[in-house]
């Protein structure tokens, strides 16, 4: 346990100017959940090493939730940082704070940063976000036939996220998109926002997709099904797809890498029997 004192090891790791003992001392931080440290974090977000900046910024994204406001100011500057990773970090950092006035910088980075990395992260930080001013850029990335296809996932991800008052619009947008869709990473993100939207039966077709996904897409299509089970009440799953528990023992027995996932997924939604 870390104890709140200026004296405290770990707090004298993170302020000396040494960046290994920093890295170490961030990472500590944030699986401490300590979240007095934030504001001693903040300097290292101008740091000379990229490497520091990015953790600063994961570090922040955790434990700088007190004061979104506050963190979310200083992780601003970020943005037009010359190194990818520190991008990505602290647009995840600005989604995981919720922090509202980044959206219009956020719009912009998924348009126009030349890594996909990072506008995939801008994708996935609007949905967390949620204002219904993104969903345009979002539809536009969605679109885009050259655009990368993990951007498109997350943009698709996105737009069953935002707090647009006629759900039935969104829900309509999403499903004509489906309707033509062609990357099935892109489809299974689609049929998991259509799902969350209320439409129960898009929960199977998912499954369906899942039961004869490769190894690949089945990660992808676990990790949709972790998210939803962390929105929803994860049994209720179990209850709009009757055959849960059978598609996620097959993916299991097929792709032993993806078992330990399949069975959280199992244990969290009931369905092991």
């Amino acid at each position: 346990m870390i104890q709140h004192n200026v004296e405290n090891p770990i707090l004298d790791n993170l302020d000396s100017d040494d960046p290994d003992r920093q890295a170490v001392a961030l990472m500590d931080l944030v699986d401490a959940q300590f979240y007095p440290a934030a504001p001693h974090i903040v300097r290292l977000l101008k740091s000379p090493e990229a490497d520091i900046r990015a953790d600063a910024a994961y570090a922040l994204g955790y434990l700088g939730v007190d004061e979104p406001q506050r963190y979310g100011v200083a992780l601003m500057e970020l943005l037009d940082d010359g190194e990818e990773l520190v991008r990505c970090e602290a647009v995840e950092a600005l989604g995981l704070l919720v922090y509202s006035p980044a959206v219009d910088n956020l719009k912009k980075l998924l348009r126009e940063d030349s890594s996909p990395l990072v506008r995939a992260s801008a994708a996935e930080a609007l949905g967390q976000l949620g204002k219904s001013e993104a969903l345009e850029v979002l539809e536009d990335s969605l679109r885009d036939a050259d655009e990368d296809e993990s951007v498109r996932a997350y943009a698709a991800n996105a737009i069953g996220l935002l707090h647009y008052p006629p759900e039935a619009q969104i829900l309509g947008k999403l499903k004509n998109y489906l309707a033509v869709e062609c990357s099935l990473s892109v489809k299974s993100e689609l049929l998991g926002a259509i799902y969350w939207l209320g439409t129960k039966a898009a929960l199977s077709e998912l499954l369906e997709l899942l039961t004869n996904a490769d190894e690949n897409l089945a990660t992808s299509i676990l990790n949709i099904l972790t998210d939803l089970a962390g929105r929803h009440s994860p049994s209720m799953l179990a209850t709009d797809a009757g055959n849960m528990g059978e598609v996620l023992r097959a993916i299991a027995q097929r792709f032993p890498i993806l078992a330990p996932h399949a069975q959280q997924l199992l244990i969290a939604t009931g369905s092991q029997s």
